[in-house]
């Protein structure tokens, strides 16, 4: 069980790490939300001087056979000629432009007559400094509603536009148009095709004095960021499932160990009251001794699936017993000879039983050396000091406990301080001096 709890702390911690991680992770990707946002809402300009060739925009006539021609019935007197440009926005930007806007600085008296498929703002400046401003739908309009200055030559509107006047070209907001988005990719540039006719007397305009303005939409994904944002997020992702697999793995493996023990346990009781109760005396002896080897394991410093490996090789110590008549067992007074060496033979009947149960280690050791003496004068090898297995050692005290504070045929139980002293009178001789000092200390702290 030990191992599954260091896996479960392994676990815990990949999990406090793993959080910390996406915590990090998610407060980056929340800025970097912000940053976009604020890279979406930023108004870029662009002039002739600009350099930036990520948004440009190149006006020029038309150039067609029928894109100019002359008009003479204006009704202002003089000869006009007409010619229709086209305004190309460009997007290599590698993201959409989501909005923009082109103002066009007038240099040249001339007139503003039609445009597609957007709106015109236009900005007429009187003699007197006051300025008109009205936008235009210039495909569809009702002269009666028109506020700005302006002049129908016929079925045709003549907008006259001064220098220092300016107008404001809006696209249209459908998106069918393709004027807004202007879409465009590392793959492809995207671009905008804007026509408009202007009238002036030599039938050239110069319309290089302009300023676009636009923004980019750029989506969280966009980008090197975002790309480093879905592998974090990928990464993360596979990390929580294994992470998860593994935990819903470990809690079912867990289970099933822990069913296991469960039913280990209970037969390893039932093994050791079958031994128990040949002896009256002896009800329940196996489990008391298990528990007591159990406290000085875990009090000379093994680990938790160290100690219950203690407790389940104890559980068994006295399992030869089976092989032992009730008659002397029970016996109430000193055994003969034979009947001694009936008893000493439970030690490898028991260890003879174990040894072939691989599932609980030191077993056999426990059934086998529990009645050797650390001076050397115990059974059945009459081994001594370190020889003796550390299992049979630790048994041999919880045992000797045990048999000390419960009444026996021979005898009625010893006191407490009875029981001190004789662990002290025979330490170093019968029990292990270092195992007898941490039961000792186990007797004061849980008042045994």
């Amino acid at each position: 069980m030990d191992r599954i709890d260091n896996q479960k702390k392994v676990l815990k911690i990949l999990f406090f790490v793993l959080v910390a991680i996406a915590s990090v992770v998610t407060v980056l990707f929340i800025i970097h939300i912000i940053n976009v946002k604020k890279f979406n809402e930023e108004w870029r300009v662009i002039t002739p001087e600009s350099t930036s060739a990520q948004v440009m925009v190149d006006i020029h006539p038309r150039g067609g056979v029928t894109d100019s021609w002359e008009k003479n019935n204006t009704g202002l007197g003089k000869i006009l000629n007409a010619k229709i440009y086209e305004m190309v926005v460009t997007n290599n930007a590698h993201t959409y432009v989501d909005d923009w806007n082109v103002r066009i600085n007038i240099t040249e008296n001339c007139y503003l007559n039609n445009g597609w498929c957007g709106t015109f703002e236009v900005h007429q400046f009187a003699d007197n400094g006051e300025e008109l401003v009205q936008t235009l739908d210039l495909r569809n309009f009702d002269e009666n509603e028109i506020t700005i200055n302006h002049h129908m030559g016929g079925q045709d509107l003549l907008i006259p536009l001064y220098p220092g006047d300016y107008y404001i070209y809006h696209p249209d907001l459908t998106e069918a148009t393709g004027e807004v988005p202007i879409k465009g990719s590392e793959d492809m540039t995207g671009e905008s095709i804007i026509g408009i006719i202007m009238y002036s007397s030599s039938g050239d305009v110069d319309m290089s004095n302009y300023v676009l303005s636009y923004r980019l939409h750029k989506t969280v994904w966009d980008g090197r960021v975002g790309l480093i944002f879905i592998i974090a997020f990928s990464s993360l992702a596979v990390s929580s499932i294994i992470l998860l697999t593994i935990f819903i793995v470990s809690v079912r493996f867990e289970e099933r160990i822990i069913s296991q023990n469960r039913i280990l346990g209970g037969a390893l009781k039932v093994c050791c009251s079958l031994a128990d109760s040949r002896d009256y005396y002896s009800k329940e002896h196996s489990e008391r001794v298990a528990e007591y080897s159990k406290m000085i394991a875990e009090k000379i410093g093994m680990d938790k699936s160290d100690s219950d490996v203690v407790y389940n090789a104890a559980l068994l110590h006295n399992i030869g017993n089976t092989f032992v008549s009730e008659q002397v067992l029970r016996k109430k007074g000193k055994l003969t000879r034979d009947e001694f060496a009936e008893v000493k033979k439970h030690t490898l009947k028991g260890a003879e039983i174990l040894k072939e149960i691989k599932e609980i280690p030191l077993a056999a050791e426990a059934a086998l050396y529990h009645h050797e003496k650390f001076d050397g004068t115990g059974y059945p090898e009459g081994r001594k000091e370190k020889d003796i297995p550390l299992i049979a050692r630790i048994v041999a005290v919880a045992d000797a406990y045990d048999a000390m504070s419960n009444d026996r045929p021979y005898r009625n139980k010893l006191m407490r301080e009875q029981i001190r002293e004789e662990f002290i009178k025979n330490r170093g001789t019968q029990f292990d001096p270092e195992i007898v000092t941490a039961f000792l200390d186990i007797m004061g702290e849980r008042n045994l």
